[in-house]
């Protein structure tokens, strides 16, 4: 077999799965932006600077404290390199500082019960000793300012510590991409909301109060831990943004230093000794951010702003915290410049100060820019370290999320995860989000970052520079693709910033929501018995669930006595028909051997709606292997009463996990070919409808195609979707059959005998979705839909596919009525068929329910398997993507839950999709795939298979969609009529 012709997928595997968001990167040639991206990405990776000019940095300036002359340094170094690249209208911006400091020496021991050397550093803007100082360590562990009580009087002359360490080893794994496969981050609080009490504004208070005690007491030092492993320090400051002297020697140690200190502690009194030295400016003094620009060709003054922040701490050598936003800052100006591109807008490069005290320098930018803020468009900072830049993170910019989709569509290549909304107060982005403007982050790989941050070990050594050059390029794309926008982004409301009065009162507002939720999140886990019985019966009792089958009549009647046992309203039987019910034969329904060049057994099974190939069928086997149609005619007249092999066998790759799947690629959870090339759907149906009329002409005895499992594992599909007997007998063969037949049609002549044994209805049959109600209260004619599918495929018991959806939402059902809900809408569960031959009852129950359309706030539908679900697909509804975070942040803070935030992605091959080619919202449970590519239509969906623990969260979510969509005071928003796909896809 020659591995080197082109794939060819076989008939209706992937198909209904497949997510327009796979469409995404085809549909990026047609970007305006993608040849001027092209060109960027291409010249920042054939003559990046980006490294050089961070060695220089780092080691020819080295650490640049905020108000020391190495900062100064590096201002006018940077602005020099700005000016060498063409920049225009290169300057410093200066603002003030009420102190300078400077680090001194510091040397620390201890000195009883026993002597042992602590490796020490003075935090930022903390004064000196004065000299050595000698005295006691005491805990202070007081967690209330009553607690400081039993402290009065007691620690005149102390070295205070304050914190419990935690343990170092073994280190705590670092999860990749932490920050976006996270439970989903709580929305803003709107006026009249719960808010709980801010924490980062109690630890401040606290603080506060702890450091007057302190003075007040005389408190000789405070030792803090620096909580890293192998002898590595931490750094900050405790000047705050107005760069004061802070009130008592404060000096970081080792992690290892700090716990053995708190261990001896333990066993009685340790004392010791410090010499801090630090030099402090007398007055005022003057720092700088530099700022450079392309200037704009026909809006030159809108401003798309990109930024890092030049300051450091003093430790290391400030490459990673921020020397690598400085010079990917500094490399994507040096291409847009070289490359000439012209862009509409302004695209202006700061390179802020004073970060490290409080995202100080940004702040005076944005003070001395007031009058200008409503020109700028938006802003995007690189600020967490060397790693890769996995997306953009939008800080609750909702409104701007459908354009940066657009802006970086282009960047398929990069392979950069979805968008997300986490807020985060740490870059200087945050400046101006606080003001209106929309500010951007980079979301980085975390690479060593934990370990360089503010440390000793924050050295060029530990740069990762192919990351390094490719934030370079999501800066640079980002900016002028921005600066090419028809207009500016649009700027969301202010946030409700409530004053202390007002989140105190706010505090006890009751959320009777949530406390449902809670309720039926309980009631769930209480219930788990009886989920496991009810799939147990569907599958063990009923058995494998065909279209049209007396088992799905079974199946459906079922149900109806379940959702009628637990009280649900107008339980029904919604009938609509087939053109012909389908029944395999014996076994598998197909046999088959080769008998040439030598015996060999084939397992196979018949493929849905194939007709008989009237007893065995013996007969040359020939290779159909094309990609596209034109192709096809090198095969007419050669392949009538022939055994087909359609389609080469492929090597495949099992499905990653949605949340950190790239945004240009499918999140199909299912194995999908291994390939270097975007899958092509639309040029992969055209060719396939070409292959299916082309069979019908030609009249081949029998068509196999190959199970893309291996391990003796078959797959399932129909030849036809119509109900309809298909026009040539097929079958599926399992992978290593299928790769058996084509080695050997490669090497030769090959004959094999195959016998498909299936039978037909009659007529027409009559099928049936199961309907149930719990009624609204008050809208009682506007609908939430929770659903799934009740059909399945034969070969195994339809376990997972999808009697675990179908148990789920009648759970669901159960856990709501147990609740006593009274929710305000009509939450309706349905239970489709047909759907694995092309969602034909969804689609059916969408054409019967036109004049009610209107009147669904959303459906939500849970058909990937047995996994966790971590989080719900809104198919590109971008108006109703804020509302859901408010819908779903219960279920995100119910830690055996945690919900990842909802996604934008686009997939088809479940019964939302009708609904969404309607224009009704239509969303998706978007599920950890686990085992899912092996079961996924084979012999092995059966009940042994499935994860009793994540179906029941799987209910939970949906039923808690459910009733909080219930309970919005509108139905939730749809999308435009533009951006509905009227095919489902």
């Amino acid at each position: 077999m020659n591995p080197k012709r082109v794939v060819v997928l076989c008939a209706v595997l992937l198909a209904g799965f497949l997510s327009k968001a796979s469409l995404s990167s085809m549909a990026d040639d047609t970007s305006p932006f993608a040849a001027a991206d092209a060109k960027i990405l291409a010249e920042i990776h054939d003559h990046s600077e980006a490294a050089q000019n961070l060695e220089y940095i780092s080691d020819n300036i080295g650490p640049r404290l905020t108000g020391s002359p190495q900062l100064k340094a590096a201002n006018d170094w940077t602005a020099e390199q700005f000016r060498k690249y063409g920049l225009a209208n290169v300057h410093l911006e200066s603002w003030k500082i009420a102190h300078t400091w400077t680090r001194g020496t510091a040397k620390a021991r201890i000195v009883a019960p026993a002597e042992h050397p602590l490796t020490i550093a003075s935090a930022g803007w903390a004064p000196g000793t004065n000299g050595p100082v000698r005295g006691p360590i005491v805990f202070f562990d007081a967690q209330t300012k009553e607690d400081f009580e039993k402290f009065r009087g007691k620690l005149k002359g102390a070295i205070v510590i304050t914190q419990k360490p935690e343990s170092l080893s073994p280190p705590q794994k670092e999860t990749p991409f932490a920050d976006v496969a996270r439970p989903m981050q709580a929305p803003l609080p709107r006026k009249g909301d719960p808010i709980p009490p801010s924490p980062f504004a109690n630890f401040a208070a606290a603080a506060r109060e702890r450091n007057d005690f302190f003075k007040q007491e005389g408190v000789a030092a405070i030792l803090r831990d620096s909580n890293k492993p192998h002898a590595l320090l931490n750094m900050t400051g405790v000047g705050g943004e107005k760069f004061d002297i802070g009130p008592i020697p404060n000096a970081f140690i080792t992690g290892e230093g700090y716990r053995m200190i708190y261990r001896l502690l333990q066993h009685g009194p340790v004392e010791v000794e410090l010499d801090i030295t630090n030099t402090i400016g007398d007055g005022p003094a003057d720092v700088y951010n530099t700022v450079a620009e392309i200037r704009g060709t026909e809006k030159a003054d809108e401003v798309v702003i990109l930024g890092a922040h030049l300051d450091s701490w003093d430790l290391g050598t400030g490459s990673t915290d921020n020397g690598t936003g400085s010079s990917a800052v500094l490399e994507a100006a040096r291409a847009l410049a070289k490359l000439d591109l012209k862009p509409k807008r302004t695209i202006r490069f700061v390179l802020f100060s004073g970060e490290e005290e409080g995202l100080v320098g940004s702040k005076r930018y944005v003070e001395s820019h007031k009058e200008d803020l409503d020109k700028i468009s938006g802003v995007l900072v690189h600020d967490t370290g060397t790693g890769k830049v996995l997306t953009l993170g939008l800080h609750d910019n909702y409104q701007d999320r459908e354009i940066v989709d657009n802006v970086l569509a282009p960047l398929g290549d990069l392979k950069l995860l979805e968008p997300t909304m986490i807020r985060t107060f740490g870059t200087d982005h945050a400046s101006f989000d606080d003001v209106g403007v929309p500010g951007f982050w980079c979301v980085q790989d975390g690479a060593e970052y934990t370990k360089t941050h503010h440390s000793q070990s924050d050295t060029f050594d530990k740069v990762w520079k192919d990351d390094l050059n490719q934030g370079a390029q999501v800066l640079a794309a980002w900016a002028y693709n921005t600066a090419q926008l028809p207009e500016m982004l649009p700027r969301r409301p202010l946030p409700y910033q409530p004053d202390a009065e007002a989140r105190k009162a706010a505090a006890s507002i009751p959320d009777p929501i949530s406390d449902v939720d809670k309720k039926i999140i309980e009631q769930v886990k209480k219930d788990q018995p009886q989920l496991k019985a009810d799939l147990t019966h569907l599958t063990d009792n009923i058995g494998p669930r065909v279209t049209g089958t007396p088992q799905l009549k079974h199946a459906n009647e079922w149900a109806a006595e379940q959702f009628k046992a637990l009280g649900l309203s107008n339980v029904h039987q919604e009938p609509w028909k087939i053109a012909t019910g389908w029944t395999r034969g014996s076994g598998s329904g197909a046999s088959g051997r080769i008998i040439s060049p030598t015996p060999h057994e084939l397992t196979l099974a018949a493929a849905a709606w194939s007709p008989s190939t009237k007893g065995a069928l013996r007969a040359r086997v020939v290779g159909v292997a094309v990609d596209n149609a034109d192709q096809l005619q090198q095969y007419k007249g050669k392949l009538k009463g022939t055994i087909v092999l359609l389609g080469l066998p492929r090597d495949m790759e099992p499905p990653m996990n949605p949340l950190v799947t790239p945004w240009n690629d499918d999140a199909i959870p299912i194995s999908r070919p291994k390939s270097d090339k975007p899958f092509d759907f639309r040029a992969y149906m055209k060719t396939i409808r070409a292959e299916m009329a082309f069979f019908n002409e030609e009249q081949p005895g029998a068509v196999l195609f190959g199970s893309e499992k291996l391990y003796g594992l078959e797959n399932m599909s129909t030849v036809s979707r119509e109900y309809k007997p298909a026009a040539f007998a097929a079958a599926y063969v399992t992978g290593e059959s299928f790769r058996q037949l084509w080695r050997l049609v490669d090497a030769g002549s090959v004959t094999a005998e195959v016998k498909i044994e299936t039978s037909f209805s009659k007529g027409s049959v009559e099928v049936y979705n199961t309907v149930a109600e719990i009624p609204g209260t008050e809208k009682p004619d506007e609908v939430v839909i929770i659903g799934a599918h009740l059909d399945s495929w034969d070969l195994g018991t339809g376990a997972t596919d999808n009697g675990t959806g179908s148990v789920a939402v009648l759970e669901a059902a159960r856990a709501l009525m147990k609740s006593e809900v009274k929710p305000k809408r009509t939450i309706r569960f349905i239970l489709f068929t047909g759907e694995e031959q092309g969602l034909n009852g969804s689609k059916e129950y969408v054409k019967q329910h036109q004049s009610e359309l209107g009147k669904i706030s959303a459906v939500l539908v849970h058909d990937t398997g047995t996994g966790k679900t971590l989080t719900i697909g809104l198919m590109g509804n971008y108006p109703a993507r804020e509302t859901l975070s408010y819908v779903l942040i219960p279920l995100a803070r119910t830690k055996e839950i945690g919900l990842a935030e909802p996604t934008l992605r686009e997939m088809g091959g479940t019964d939302h999709v009708p609904f969404d080619a309607e224009g009704v919202p239509g969303f998706w449970c978007v599920q950890d795939p686990v085992d899912y590519d092996r079961t996924h239509h084979s012999q092995a969906d059966t009940i042994e298979r499935v994860r009793w623990d994540d179906l029941a969260e799987g209910a939970q979510v949906l039923a808690v969609f459910a009733y909080n969509v219930a309970q919005l005071p509108d139905l939730l928003p749809r999308k435009p009529a533009s951006a509905i796909h009227k095919d489902g896809m």
